[in-house]
């Protein structure tokens, strides 16, 4: 291998792994609808695409493990699609364990020492399985050459294929003698012309600039999608044309394919040829005839097409598909994606967060000069901050059901090795959550899964003997809920054990003997560390490892979770999560000399109460009369000791939060504005109430206020120390 196309794999080897992976997380999801569904023959045919494309783009780069145990996989999958085996729990356990293994051939393409004795020797034993699906001989692994498209029962055929890549492809990494190349080992090059009449003068050429094209004749068995495959990374940068000898009908097939606009149907047919002017007019005759009488059930002129003019049906189907596929793309362009790297995206979030604070300083200047015409051009500068920031928020924004599907495959295997039967249930998948807040709850859902898997859902036998069905029901749900996400794991399982809880607490001196707190205290225990209630360790839970992970993960990302049990019947697990960790809009009050920043979405509505009309209550909370309902009230002034004489007006700010409205009166109303979140030091991560801080366009520092957090301050059920650090504030 020459030094240039080292240089071109080692470029386009990120790409291809990321491509890859995508393919395979596409295989995984697919082969487990497909267990739902198997009469569905779109998956089925989408799962073949899948596989293809892998081992195409591997065949590229010459990676031949992947291509080799891939085609297996192929092979077993062509079978499905031909009827000749219909997919059973077992082959689809097969093939979720082949798909692994193609994930780990991809992961470990740049690395050779990955790939141990004991992974050839699975890779074999996998080949032995399909083959025995297939009624193939295993052949020995090094014995496949990446060069046999493995089409040994499909006829020779020889394809003109024309291909002028674009002036990119080189500074875009890209080969396109590498592709020759590979085009070459799937069959026998009849002929070859290289194109050179695009290659300007030796004066004017510029060496990073792709001029190329060439024209082959390839004699192979592959097919079609074999060879359009070859091209798929530069499928942007190339204009490709493949073209076999073709039939009659496959010639009228590909007429009406390329047809612009969308003619009528029998239009159609008689500008490719396929039916006379003359023949076209007596069938429509026909039909109109038929049309106007009341008897038998009205035929469809394609159909008429066939029987009374003689048209094929592959021509009349080819027809019908174009028109159908001309309706869903008129009115809109097709989806275009381009891939960015998050580290770039971070950047220019990052400088938007400065943008959003400079804008801030620039209009607080704008109005202390009073100048009309500034302050009109600093609003309207503003303004296309804040559109320009919900833009870019909405790139890194993703349906979290791209990682609950995941859990799918998850819940199959912990579910079969535990011996129980699951419905696993996805609601709500297209609610959207930043990508970096989505890749970093995935571990402590796959925690809770698996708890709610091993501790929760109960084996068929002793659902039976509680009167249950055999399969346990585990929903995974997601929706927005102001400003927020709520995540929830729930089941129809055990519930937490509040006895064996409060048990184990006792014995491990969290609680003092004998107090009995409420019921959320109690069920929250399960997140101290070390905590566990199971009777023994098993390879999946049971040494009190990883609940107290799970709620740290959460509360980093300025979260929150709460536990639901009812003890016999299920559990439900609800984690609260901001949808981004950069901007937000935020409401800016003022205690004191103190700054502080409310999330919008939570602001209810704001009252005019002096300090006279915030009361104690009973259990020693501050609290205020709204219409006719006491609401909860907690000061900011003296929660976190501010210095501030009480005014004789102040305001309360009613917010929502999960557990209820309640108040947090302050004494100067500042307004909406953008903010950027900062991320709290070390010092005051523990400091109960605060999620993070903002720098002011003043250059001030403001507290942005968890709103989740002070509402169990103001209304949970708390200990009595609680009690009294709420009654002083």
């Amino acid at each position: 291998m020459s030094d240039a196309d080292q240089d071109f794999i080692a470029a386009a080897m990120p790409a291809f792994i990321s491509e890859a992976g995508e393919q395979t997380d596409a295989i995984e999801t697919l082969l487990l609808e497909l267990e739902e569904q198997p009469d569905n023959r779109e998956l089925l045919d989408t799962l073949f695409r899948c596989a293809h494309t892998v081992k195409g783009s591997a065949g590229i780069f010459g990676l031949n493990k992947v291509v080799e145990f891939t085609h297996h996989v192929e092979t077993l999958l062509d079978r499905l699609r031909d009827g000749d085996l219909n997919l059973s729990p077992e082959l689809s356990t097969l093939l979720l364990q082949c798909n692994d293994q193609i994930r780990f051939l991809v992961d470990s393409a740049s690395n050779e020492a990955a790939d141990t004795a004991d992974q050839k020797d699975l890779r074999a034993d996998l080949i032995v399985a399909l083959c025995a699906y297939t009624d193939a001989a295993a052949p020995v692994l090094a014995a496949t050459s990446a060069s046999d498209p493995g089409q040994t029962g499909a006829a020779l055929t020889i394809w003109s294929i024309s291909a002028r890549f674009g002036p990119e492809t080189f500074r875009n990494g890209m080969d396109p003698l590498s592709i020759a190349r590979y085009l070459q080992g799937l069959g026998t090059v009849k002929s070859m012309v290289c194109g050179i009449e695009g290659v300007p003068a030796l004066v004017n050429l510029n060496p990073e600039t792709c001029y190329l094209s060439f024209g082959m004749e390839l004699e192979s068995r592959a097919t079609r999608e074999d060879i359009e495959g070859a091209f798929s990374f530069v499928a942007d940068d190339c204009e490709l044309d493949v073209s076999a000898p073709e039939t009659t009908g496959q010639k009228l097939v590909r007429a009406i394919e390329d047809m612009p606009g969308t003619p009528r149907l029998g239009d159609m047919l008689v500008s490719v040829g396929a039916v006379s002017q003359e023949k076209l007019t007596e069938v429509l005759s026909n039909q109109v005839q038929a049309r106007g009488s009341a008897a038998g059930p009205k035929a469809k002129l394609g159909n008429l097409l066939e029987t009374q003019a003689g048209v094929a049906p592959e021509v009349v189907e080819a027809a019908l598909n174009k028109q159908q596929k001309t309706r869903e793309t008129t009115g809109g362009e097709e989806n275009r994606y381009i891939r960015v790297q998050a580290d770039r995206l971070d950047l220019v979030i990052n400088l938007l967060g400065e943008l959003v604070i400079a804008g801030a300083g620039a209009n607080l200047l704008a109005r202390e000069t009073r100048n009309v015409a500034l302050i009109e051009a600093n609003l309207h500068m503003n303004g296309l901050i804040e559109e320009i920031r919900n833009g870019t928020l909405g790139l890194r924004m993703v349906p979290v059901g791209e990682t609950f599907s995941r859990f799918r495959r998850v819940v199959r295997d912990t579910a079969s090795s535990l011996g129980k039967e699951v419905n696993f249930e996805i609601v709500g998948g297209e609610a959207e959550l930043d990508k970096s807040m989505v890749e970093k709850i995935a571990d402590p859902l796959m925690h809770l899964v698996r708890n709610s898997l091993d501790h929760g859902l109960e084996p068929p036998q002793e659902r039976i003997a509680a009167g249950k069905p055999a399969a346990g029901k585990l929903i995974l749900s997601a929706r927005h809920e102001t400003g927020a996400i709520l995540i929830r794991i729930e089941d129809d399982g055990r519930g937490i054990n509040r006895e064996r809880v409060l048990q184990r607490a006792w014995n491990r001196g969290l609680i003092e003997p004998g107090t009995v707190p409420s019921d959320d205290v109690i069920n929250m225990m399960i997140f101290e560390p070390g905590f566990s209630t199971a009777e023994q360790v098993t390879n999946l839970s049971g040494r009190g490892v990883g609940m107290d992970v799970v709620r740290r993960n959460i509360e980093a990302l300025r979260g929150s979770i709460r536990l639901n049990s009812r003890a016999g019947h299920g559990l439900q697990v609800d984690i609260r999560l901001p949808l981004t960790l950069a901007i937000i809009d935020g409401f800016l009050v003022g205690v004191g000399k103190a700054k502080f920043v409310l999330p919008l979405g939570s602001v209810v509505e704001v009252i005019e109460a002096g300090g006279q009309h915030v009361r104690v209550d009973a259990t020693g909370r501050h609290c205020v009369e709204l219409r006719g309902a006491v609401l909860p009230v907690v000061r900011l002034r003296s929660l976190y000791h501010i210095e501030s004489s009480l005014p004789e007006r102040t305001s309360v700010v009613v917010v929502s939060s999960p557990r209820g409205k309640y108040g947090i009166e302050v004494e100067v109303l500042l307004g909406q504005q953008q903010t950027v979140i900062k991320p709290l030091g070390r010092l005051f991560k523990t400091l109960r109430g605060i999620s993070g801080s903002s720098i002011l366009g003043s250059g001030e520092v403001a507290l942005i206020l968890d709103v989740a957090s002070l509402g169990e301050l103001v209304t949970a059920d708390l200990t009595k120390s609680s009690t009294a650090g709420i009654a002083s504030a």
